[in-house]
């Protein structure tokens, strides 16, 4: 079976799954919030049902927006996720769009370093580089605006 990358925002869980055809699209993996993926050469985003409408779905959809925007950039969306073949990879598209969702959370009154903190964990644990979360770190408060 094909294997499909996918960039999204998960709480854990796997950055791949398989796919299950494309008439019904990927499987949902467990754990994501909402993720992003290719279907007929477009990027296309899903998010979890039960956080529809939920100051939750404004992270993840700013988040899940800048992973469109990637794979929009990209050669084609297929070529984008095709790309994603090591963890520093990886973090170089993941750290754009927690910069994304920190922006919405920060409206909220959020802890900056408790919130970066935790993103450089997800992101390390994501891409598989947990041995590098102080550098995701750093490179996630390089990169966020405190603005």
């Amino acid at each position: 079976m094909k294997r499909l990358w996918l960039l999204g925002l998960a709480l854990a869980g796997p950055v791949e799954a398989q796919t299950a055809g494309p008439a019904r699209g990927p499987v949902i993996p467990n754990g994501y919030l909402g993720y992003t993926f290719c279907r007929g050469g477009l990027a296309e985003t899903w998010i979890r049902a039960d956080i529809v409408g939920t100051p939750q779905a404004e992270e993840v959809l700013a988040h899940e927006a800048v992973h469109r925007r990637q794979a929009e950039e990209a050669p084609s969306c297929e070529a984008f996720f095709a790309g994603l073949v090591s963890a520093r990879r990886v973090v170089e598209v993941e750290i754009p769009a927690y910069c994304a969702q920190w922006q919405v959370v920060k409206q909220r009154g959020a802890d900056r370093d408790a919130t970066m903190r935790e993103y450089a964990l997800r992101i390390s644990a994501q891409a598989g580089a947990m041995e590098n979360r102080l550098d995701v770190l750093a490179m996630l408060r390089g990169q966020c605006s405190e603005q």
